[in-house]
């Protein structure tokens, strides 16, 4: 896809000696740091996995960024510290109050980077606080394809249009919103993967100002709000397919409304995202299609 070799190292950031040799093996200026687990419902019920996968994991990158004078740092975080709320908060916001373990990992990491940020005036840090990254790559080539069993909405989806469920369970429609399903702002992983070169331009000099002790933050998202069932049944549209799902129970750690102000990013640094729930499904439907047994059974 990109026309370009790339250097690739599998490793865990919680292995210390095999995460120091890309940083021995090559001058690195800056560091984005996506690695992380993500399921809500999983960190409910493995909190310290989550602990030590999300938080000791980063911990170690941080301490081969100082040793190494990797200064710049873009941190993947996540709208979940802040929690449940009905407005929709702005970054500057004091008080956090992430409700699930995953999210408190979240808000925990970026207290590490600002703090460390804080006293070493080379390194500067940029928290972009994601709200539901969502879809595949255009060309079908790649795309969230999970061998565990998901808990985010879109790769559930994927699993139930590939057979390996029989049934999407919807958690809870007796919430406060137009049609009782929570609400979100889904946003296309292509829009975020742009953002993040278009935060690249932040380390500039001329930046400077932007930042707050070394650190800036963002909120990625669209600023539009859609329901679950509005996302299930623009997905059924979309592709011209219907899915067999049914409503649960509430699942504990789950927010009623997640819609965090994103006009910031938006004013400052001109992303726009582009691409429209739409074709977020008509995406995902494409890669399942070129890959049906998914990418890791081929």
């Amino acid at each position: 896809m990109t026309k370009n070799k790339l250097h690739f190292y599998k490793a865990s950031l919680n292995d210390k000696i095999a995460l120091e040799k890309p940083f021995k093996e090559h001058k690195i200026d800056t560091v984005i740091h996506f690695a992380g687990k993500k399921s809500v419902n999983e960190s409910i019920e493995k909190p310290l996995y989550y602990y030590e996968n999300n938080c000791i994991g980063t911990y170690n990158l941080i301490e081969m960024c100082l040793k190494y004078k990797v200064n710049n740092f873009i941190f993947s975080s996540s709208c979940t510290v802040y929690g449940n709320r009905e407005d929709k908060p702005k970054e500057d916001e004091q008080f956090l109050f992430p409700i699930n373990p995953y999210g408190k990992t979240k808000l925990f990491t970026e207290n590490m980077l600002k703090d460390t940020a804080k006293i070493n005036k080379n390194f500067k840090v940029v928290l972009l606080r994601y709200c539901n990254p969502v879809s595949c790559h255009s060309s079908g080539l790649i795309g969230e394809d999970p061998f565990i069993h998901p808990t985010n909405l879109f790769p559930v989806i994927q699993n139930l249009i590939r057979g390996h469920l029989k049934k999407l369970v919807i958690f809870g429609n007796d919430y406060p919103t137009k049609d009782g399903t929570c609400i979100r702002d889904y946003i296309h992983v292509t829009d975020i993967a742009q953002g993040h070169i278009i935060a690249l331009n932040l380390f500039d000099k001329k930046n400077k100002k932007l930042f707050i002790d070394n650190t800036v933050i963002y909120n990625m998202g669209t600023n539009k709000g859609y329901s679950v069932k509005e996302v299930v049944e623009t997905y059924e549209k979309a592709n011209g397919i219907k899915l067999n799902y049914e409503y649960g129970n509430r699942r504990k750690g789950d927010a009623t409304i997640a819609l965090p102000d994103c006009n910031k990013i938006f004013k400052e640094l001109g992303w726009i995202p582009k691409i429209s729930l739409e074709q977020m499904c008509k995406d995902s439907y494409n890669f399942i299609k070129k890959h049906p047994k998914g990418l890791f059974q081929e």
